[in-house]
């Protein structure tokens, strides 16, 4: 159906987006480290946020090798690409690739917001039920995707988080830890030779960027997997009977358009369809997916919205398809028209 959008683009497109976000994620650095004002330096902690996340979907399509046509030159800008994330490629390609394209919604093998059954949750200690409390409170994204993703899952993983251990995983960890120190290093220049303090420089250059970054990757995430209308399967069959590479993610036109300026990534039921489409190409492709299938959860962000989509989203229910909240009493019945379609 969308394989008219995944021809590759000409090398120069892609390479243009990349030195752009580079560019951007300079200037934000550069203001951070140089102008004198603390509102100022606010300023540049925004811009380089913002230069973290479109690198980060930069680094997303060439993993997918999307980005360009070019096998190798995928594998180099990707990892360029992911460095200010601190992600590392290979790993990202197993856990998001594999687990995730492969199984999305599946529990079990998509571990991505995956929610848990009431049994799972009373069966936790009282420490992890409060931190799922956290993660789905509806200001937990960043927790959530620091922790479960990014320290468990994206950086030195173990055998025990993502079933295999290899050279290469380790590998991307280094190069990523390098840049960080690359990072470090040249804010305790600045530092030095401006006479401020590396504290601050550090803080507003390096540490609220990247936790804001967990931020924006969270909610993003959540968003496209969490919803009344999103079922999790834990039966196999089930899933694909119900195409839940289709049906079990959302589109969500964010406000102000912010959507627009990450990369069509919020296109999201194209993407899983076929994430191959490079990302400029998404918008289109999913305009040809919802004429086909008017059906798809598709939705404009509102407080209203988020807050009803918090409020039943908490543990689900996988035999009956319905979320619950933390007392497991039922929020929300997943409608489950398209598995005829």
């Amino acid at each position: 159906l969308l394989s008219a959008f995944d021809k590759p683009l000409a090398p120069l497109i892609p390479l243009a987006v990349l030195v752009f976000d580079l560019v951007l994620l300079g200037v934000g650095f550069a203001v951070v480290l140089l102008a004198t004002g603390v509102a100022l330096k606010l300023v540049g902690t925004c811009i380089v946020t913002a230069g973290i996340v479109r690198l980060f979907m930069v680094g997303h399509d060439a993993c997918h090798g999307s980005f360009s046509g070019n096998k190798k030159l995928n594998a180099v800008c990707g990892r360029i690409a992911f460095l200010p994330s601190m992600t590392a490629f290979s790993l990202w390609q197993v856990g998001h690739n594999t687990a995730h394209h492969g199984f999305n919604n599946l529990k079990g093998r998509d571990q991505v917001w995956a929610p848990l059954s009431k049994v799972e949750f009373d069966a936790l200690p009282r420490y992890r039920q409060l931190l799922e409390r956290l993660y789905r409170s509806g200001f937990g994204w960043g927790a959530y995707y620091l922790i479960e993703m990014w320290w468990k899952k994206l950086y030195f993983a173990s055998h025990k988080e993502i079933g295999s251990s290899r050279r290469k995983y380790k590998l991307d960890s280094l190069l990523v830890t390098a840049g960080a120190l690359l990072w470090l290093s040249a804010v305790a220049f600045a530092a030095r030779e401006t006479d401020q303090s590396f504290v601050l420089l550090y803080t507003l250059a390096v540490v609220v960027p990247f936790l804001l970054w967990n931020a924006v990757i969270g909610f993003v995430v959540y968003l496209q997997h969490t919803s009344p209308s999103i079922a999790w399967f834990l039966n196999r069959h089930e899933w694909q009977r119900n195409k839940a590479y289709l049906t079990a993610t959302a589109r969500v036109r964010l406000p102000f358009g912010i959507d627009r300026l990450m990369h069509g990534i919020m296109e999201h039921n194209a993407h899983h369809v076929n994430p191959a489409i490079p990302m400029s190409r998404l918008r289109a492709a999913q305009r040809v997916l919802q004429q086909k299938f008017p059906e798809l959860c598709d939705y404009r962000l509102d407080w209203r919205t988020y807050i009803d989509n918090v409020r039943r989203c908490k543990l689900y229910d996988f035999a009956n398809h319905a979320w619950l909240d933390f007392g497991g009493q039922v929020t929300a019945r997943v409608p489950m028209a398209i598995a005829a379609t």
